[in-house]
Protein backbone atom coordinates (compact mmCIF):
# COMPACT_ATOMS: atom_id res chain seq x y z
CA UNK A 1 0.00 0.00 0.00
CA UNK A 2 2.85 2.79 1.07
CA UNK A 3 4.43 1.81 -2.39
CA UNK A 4 1.51 2.41 -4.61
CA UNK A 5 0.96 5.83 -2.66
CA UNK A 6 4.65 6.54 -3.10
CA UNK A 7 4.55 5.39 -7.04
CA UNK A 8 1.22 8.16 -7.35
CA UNK A 9 2.96 10.62 -5.69
CA UNK A 10 6.60 10.31 -7.89
CA UNK A 11 3.91 10.58 -10.55
CA UNK A 12 1.60 13.55 -9.81
CA UNK A 13 4.80 15.36 -8.83
CA UNK A 14 6.74 14.81 -11.85
CA UNK A 15 3.40 15.55 -13.91
CA UNK A 16 2.91 18.72 -12.33
CA UNK A 17 6.56 19.94 -12.56
CA UNK A 18 6.09 19.97 -16.40
CA UNK A 19 2.80 21.70 -16.31
CA UNK A 20 4.58 24.36 -14.24
CA UNK A 21 7.83 25.29 -16.89
CA UNK A 22 8.97 28.41 -16.63
CA UNK A 23 10.75 30.25 -19.54
CA UNK A 24 13.55 32.61 -17.86
CA UNK A 25 16.17 34.36 -19.80
CA UNK A 26 19.17 36.32 -18.85
CA UNK A 27 20.70 39.59 -19.80
CA UNK A 28 24.08 41.92 -19.06
CA UNK A 29 23.01 44.96 -18.54
CA UNK A 30 26.13 46.51 -17.42
CA UNK A 31 27.16 45.47 -20.69
CA UNK A 32 24.09 46.92 -22.59
CA UNK A 33 25.29 50.53 -20.62
CA UNK A 34 29.22 50.69 -20.86
CA UNK A 35 28.75 49.43 -24.63
CA UNK A 36 25.78 51.46 -25.74
CA UNK A 37 26.81 54.13 -28.32
CA UNK A 38 24.76 57.17 -26.90
CA UNK A 39 26.18 56.50 -23.58
CA UNK A 40 29.83 56.60 -24.94
CA UNK A 41 29.79 59.76 -27.10
CA UNK A 42 27.74 61.59 -23.84
CA UNK A 43 30.70 60.57 -21.67
CA UNK A 44 32.96 61.98 -24.12
CA UNK A 45 31.29 64.84 -24.26
CA UNK A 46 30.87 65.71 -20.50
CA UNK A 47 34.69 64.57 -20.34
CA UNK A 48 35.34 67.85 -22.91
CA UNK A 49 33.36 69.36 -20.75
CA UNK A 50 35.26 68.83 -17.55
CA UNK A 51 38.61 69.93 -18.82
CA UNK A 52 37.98 73.22 -19.24
CA UNK A 53 37.11 73.28 -15.08
CA UNK A 54 40.34 70.83 -14.82
CA UNK A 55 42.77 73.86 -16.21
CA UNK A 56 41.39 76.21 -13.90
CA UNK A 57 41.66 74.09 -10.93
CA UNK A 58 45.25 73.68 -11.77
CA UNK A 59 45.94 76.88 -12.12
CA UNK A 60 44.11 77.17 -8.79
CA UNK A 61 46.14 74.79 -7.49
CA UNK A 62 49.18 76.23 -8.64
CA UNK A 63 48.61 79.81 -6.98
CA UNK A 64 48.08 77.76 -3.58
CA UNK A 65 51.12 76.03 -4.35
CA UNK A 66 53.14 79.59 -4.60
CA UNK A 67 51.39 81.23 -1.76
CA UNK A 68 52.90 78.13 0.15
CA UNK A 69 55.98 78.86 -0.89
CA UNK A 70 55.75 82.39 -0.10
CA UNK A 71 55.00 81.96 3.29
CA UNK A 72 57.49 79.90 3.90
CA UNK A 73 60.25 81.73 2.41
CA UNK A 74 58.27 85.24 4.22
CA UNK A 75 58.83 83.33 7.72
CA UNK A 76 62.28 84.71 8.44
CA UNK A 77 61.04 88.56 7.30
CA UNK A 78 57.72 88.87 8.56
CA UNK A 79 56.90 88.79 12.18
CA UNK A 80 54.28 86.27 13.79
CA UNK A 81 51.34 88.14 13.44
CA UNK A 82 51.98 88.63 9.91
CA UNK A 83 52.93 85.12 9.15
CA UNK A 84 49.65 83.97 10.79
CA UNK A 85 47.84 86.51 8.58
CA UNK A 86 49.18 84.90 5.67
CA UNK A 87 48.51 81.37 6.65
CA UNK A 88 44.60 82.48 7.52
CA UNK A 89 44.28 83.51 4.09
CA UNK A 90 45.65 80.44 2.50
CA UNK A 91 43.84 78.13 4.61
CA UNK A 92 40.70 79.81 3.69
CA UNK A 93 41.88 79.74 0.04
CA UNK A 94 42.84 76.03 0.21
CA UNK A 95 39.52 75.37 2.05
CA UNK A 96 37.35 76.76 -0.37
CA UNK A 97 39.49 75.12 -3.69
CA UNK A 98 38.90 71.98 -1.90
CA UNK A 99 34.85 72.48 -1.81
CA UNK A 100 34.72 73.47 -4.95
CA UNK A 101 36.64 70.48 -6.26
CA UNK A 102 34.34 68.21 -4.06
CA UNK A 103 31.35 70.35 -6.03
CA UNK A 104 32.84 69.72 -9.40
CA UNK A 105 33.34 65.57 -8.57
CA UNK A 106 29.86 65.25 -7.31
CA UNK A 107 28.36 66.97 -9.66
CA UNK A 108 29.97 65.03 -12.55
CA UNK A 109 29.16 61.94 -10.33
CA UNK A 110 25.74 62.96 -10.59
CA UNK A 111 25.50 63.51 -14.28
CA UNK A 112 26.62 59.89 -14.84
CA UNK A 113 24.46 58.24 -12.57
CA UNK A 114 21.36 60.21 -14.65
CA UNK A 115 22.42 59.06 -17.62
CA UNK A 116 23.24 55.33 -16.59
CA UNK A 117 19.47 56.10 -14.76
CA UNK A 118 17.63 57.21 -18.59
CA UNK A 119 19.64 54.53 -20.49
CA UNK A 120 18.38 51.38 -17.65
CA UNK A 121 14.89 52.73 -18.16
CA UNK A 122 15.21 52.49 -21.68
CA UNK A 123 16.45 48.60 -21.25
CA UNK A 124 13.62 48.11 -18.85
CA UNK A 125 11.59 49.21 -21.10
CA UNK A 126 13.13 46.85 -24.25
CA UNK A 127 13.20 44.13 -21.48
CA UNK A 128 9.71 44.24 -20.79
CA UNK A 129 8.26 44.25 -24.11
CA UNK A 130 10.50 41.62 -25.44
CA UNK A 131 9.26 39.39 -22.24
CA UNK A 132 4.84 39.90 -22.97
CA UNK A 133 5.92 39.40 -26.70
CA UNK A 134 7.75 36.29 -26.16
CA UNK A 135 6.11 35.11 -23.19
CA UNK A 136 9.18 35.24 -21.22
CA UNK A 137 8.21 34.52 -17.14
CA UNK A 138 11.25 35.55 -15.73
CA UNK A 139 14.91 38.44 -16.60
CA UNK A 140 17.39 37.96 -14.69
CA UNK A 141 21.04 39.72 -14.80
CA UNK A 142 23.74 38.10 -15.54
CA UNK A 143 24.92 38.70 -11.80
CA UNK A 144 22.04 37.21 -10.76
CA UNK A 145 22.99 33.62 -11.48
CA UNK A 146 26.05 31.46 -11.46
CA UNK A 147 26.19 29.15 -14.63
CA UNK A 148 23.44 29.39 -17.66
CA UNK A 149 23.11 28.28 -21.07
CA UNK A 150 24.12 31.03 -23.71
CA UNK A 151 20.63 30.14 -25.57
CA UNK A 152 18.96 32.00 -22.64
CA UNK A 153 20.84 34.98 -23.00
CA UNK A 154 19.21 38.04 -24.43
CA UNK A 155 21.94 40.51 -24.54
CA UNK A 156 22.82 40.67 -28.01
CA UNK A 157 19.02 40.93 -28.97
CA UNK A 158 18.09 43.92 -26.52
CA UNK A 159 21.33 45.39 -27.56
CA UNK A 160 20.66 45.77 -31.38
CA UNK A 161 16.83 46.73 -29.94
CA UNK A 162 18.53 49.30 -27.87
CA UNK A 163 20.99 50.60 -30.56
CA UNK A 164 18.65 51.48 -33.14
CA UNK A 165 17.23 54.27 -30.27
CA UNK A 166 18.28 57.29 -30.11
CA UNK A 167 18.43 58.12 -26.63
CA UNK A 168 19.11 61.69 -25.81
CA UNK A 169 21.29 61.55 -22.37
CA UNK A 170 21.79 64.78 -21.44
CA UNK A 171 24.15 66.72 -18.90
CA UNK A 172 24.70 69.45 -17.44
CA UNK A 173 27.92 71.54 -17.33
CA UNK A 174 29.31 72.34 -14.02
CA UNK A 175 28.73 75.71 -12.41
CA UNK A 176 30.58 77.68 -9.91
CA UNK A 177 28.88 79.61 -7.29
Amino acid sequence: MKITYLIIFIILNSFCSTLVAQSIVVVNIQLLIDKNPNYLASLESLEKSQKKYLNDFKEQENKLKKMLEDIETSKLILNENEINTQIESYNKQLNEFSILVEEFNFHYQNQIIEMRESLLKEIISLLEYYAISNKIDLILDSTSYLIASNTIDITEDIKKKLDEININLEYRDFEKN
